[in-house]
């Protein structure tokens, strides 16, 4: 499974403003650093709670479909807000896409899954020949985030901050935070 990101989200989940308050900087020396500590923050919380936090347009590509999927495949990336297009790709380069009716999303956030619903179409290569493109993310933009998600997206930008010259660990708070945004497990 490889993801692509097609579209980057719109927005970070804290602004510079918001970052700044938070580590309590009135300067703009390190600006530049502390954009890049929050994209790297956003990144974090994403792994740490499996999901997207601001929506982005992805393309997901398999070899094979999945069997614990029920016929169909189990999405990397969620929550998933809309299945855009099910390619079919051929050894040629060809593409057939599949029609939507013929499959449909279900678990959109908690371990999305694109279930067909007369079983699964052949693939058409062995590596790579099913590609499917859809939008994930937990909101369109910051102001509707849960507020538990930008508050860790802070904590993890001021230990980044503060341990500038060495690994650092998320924080304790800041993995309490997302925690109850993690997707079950089964």
């Amino acid at each position: 499974m490889t993801i692509t990101i097609l579209t980057s989200p719109a927005s970070e989940p804290i602004t510079l403003a918001e970052a700044k308050l938070f580590l309590r900087i009135d300067q703009t020396a390190e600006d530049t650093l502390i954009t890049t500590l929050i994209g790297a923050a956003r990144e974090a919380v994403e792994v740490g709670c499996g999901r997207a936090l601001i929506t982005r347009r992805v393309r997901e590509s398999l070899d094979i479909w999945r069997r614990d999927s029920v016929g169909g495949a189990v999405l990397g990336l969620g929550p998933v807000t809309s299945i855009v297009a099910v390619r079919l790709i051929a050894d040629n380069g060809a593409q057939s896409v599949i029609d939507p009716a013929r499959y449909r999303l279900e678990g959109a956030g908690d371990r999305p899954r694109l279930v067909f619903e007369a079983g699964v179409p052949a693939t058409l290569r062995s590596a790579g020949g099913i590609e499917i493109e859809y939008d994930a993310g937990y909101a369109a933009s910051a102001a509707s985030l849960p507020v538990a998600l930008r508050i860790a997206t802070m904590q993890i930008v001021a230990a980044l901050y503060e341990t500038r010259q060495g690994a650092t660990q998320i924080p304790e708070a800041a993995r309490a935070l997302m925690a109850p945004f993690a997707p079950m497990r089964l």
